[in-house]
């Protein structure tokens, strides 16, 4: 029931133009706020952690553009799910570093690209879907779900593996074969991980990504969808060629500083609804208490 719910609520954002679709996500995103949700709370939290130099007005302001920006990301999967090629490719006002991708896979070496939760990362499977992007994923809770979720992300040639045993062996296979893998490097990992600064505090990260670079040797990007007035710019760059693939914590905090450097371009487009501090170190206190304690100026 709820698949069938999903599927009409995408059908109708589908038949929005982009700029009304935002407009109503902006809506929602302010309403999001004033009813004191707990995504409203948790983003209030996150940024009065990493933005202290702000105000708490300025702050405000910042979490319902945030949340407005995460509902336009529910707004875009309309379009993603049933707007034609020809029709998404117009959305695209630029991209840049493209060739970093093409360049290693004519040379048959394995590309890793890293998509922090900025601007719209599902748009990304649009853009390179045609360079046989194999992207992991995680499964959503409610299975029923996930048939539209592939429905929007291979439709253009992308293929989505799940986060699993065996979904990060076809990854790797793909990589030491000469292939393009995608993952998101900035959720907190289930298991294992390294405590890294983001921000200027210890926020738990996947060592998964460097033992993906470690052992298949493959550059490593950082690729975004970044919005901009009727549609997107896709960027990628190059982490730093000096990191130190074997050493985990190294690496961590090269990725940790990089996703900063881009958050900062534009924080509003970041997803500060998601604990992304949560298991701290032993003697730091949970970043996420209860309701009842104000927190973040919320």
């Amino acid at each position: 029931m709820r698949r069938l719910v999903l599927a009409g609520v995408l059908r109708c954002l589908a038949a929005l133009p982009l700029r009304l679709g935002w407009r109503l996500a902006d809506l929602l995103g302010a309403a999001t706020w004033a009813l004191r949700t707990e995504a409203a709370r948790i983003t209030a939290i996150n940024l009065a952690k990493c933005f202290p130099e702000m105000d708490l007005g300025q702050r405000r302001a910042l979490a319902r553009r945030s949340l407005g920006q995460t509902w336009r990301l529910l707004v875009e999967a309309g379009p993603l799910t049933h707007w034609s090629g020809v029709r998404l490719g117009r959305l695209l006002r630029e991209e840049s570093g493209r060739v970093l991708v093409t360049e290693p896979l004519k040379q048959g070496r394995g590309v890793l690209m890293l998509v922090p939760h900025y601007g719209n990362w599902e748009y990304l499977c649009y853009v390179l879907g045609n360079l046989g992007v194999v992207a992991l994923y995680e499964p959503p809770r409610l299975a029923g779900l996930e048939p539209l979720l592939l429905l929007s992300r291979q439709r253009f040639g992308a293929t989505l593996v799940p986060s699993t045993s065996k979904g990060l062996r076809t990854a790797y296979r793909a990589l030491k074969a000469g292939g393009f893998v995608a993952i998101l490097p900035d959720q907190v990992p289930a298991r294992g991980g390294v405590h890294a600064p983001f921000f200027g505090h210890p926020a738990l990260t996947m060592t998964l990504a460097q033992r993906l670079a470690e052992k298949s040797g493959a550059p490593v990007l950082i690729g975004t969808a970044h919005r901009v007035e009727n549609g997107f710019t896709a960027e990628y760059a190059a982490l730093p060629t000096d990191i130190d693939s074997s050493d985990p914590t190294a690496f961590a905090t090269a990725l940790n500083r990089s996703i900063e450097a881009l958050v900062r371009t534009d924080p509003a487009q970041y997803q500060w609804e998601y604990k992304r501090f949560k298991k701290p170190p032993p003697d730091r206190p949970d970043p996420y208490p209860k309701r009842r304690e104000r927190t973040g100026g919320f």
